[in-house]
């Protein structure tokens, strides 16, 4: 159950500053996208392994929590950057080169997030 507010304190504080980036801290501190999505890949992650830690009997036999962290975290960025293409506000003009670094840069930002609560939970559960 802590874990799961973990996760819904992460995913308020991503929303809030989300909610800054809108207003302009998106234009103003250039490295502000990838603490985002550095963020919200922190706040997915808890999430997951709040759900994986309920859903389990015991943690060790989610073996592979890791993985299932970053895929689930891949799986909710690709799901981002299409509403992101959706609404045409991404990064760069689409369909542009620019646009498919954007992408790809808030992709790996988005899993470097789930790797650091992967390996916290490694860490935790040695």
């Amino acid at each position: 159950m802590i874990t799961y507010m973990f996760a819904l304190l992460f995913l308020c504080a991503t929303l809030i500053a989300h909610l800054f980036g809108i207003y302009g801290w998106y234009m103003r501190f250039p490295a502000y996208d990838i603490f985002m999505h550095i963020l919200g890949g922190v706040g997915i992650g808890l999430f997951i392994t709040a759900f994986v830690k309920s859903n389990f009997k015991s943690f060790a036999q989610a073996a592979s929590i890791r993985r299932n962290i970053v895929i689930g975290v891949l799986a909710v960025g690709i799901v981002w950057e299409l509403f992101e293409m959706y609404f045409n506000i991404a990064g760069a003009p689409l369909w542009t080169k620019a646009y498919y670094i954007d992408t790809a840069k808030d992709l790996i930002n988005d899993c470097i997030g789930g790797v650091i609560v992967g390996w916290i939970c490694f860490r935790k559960s040695k």
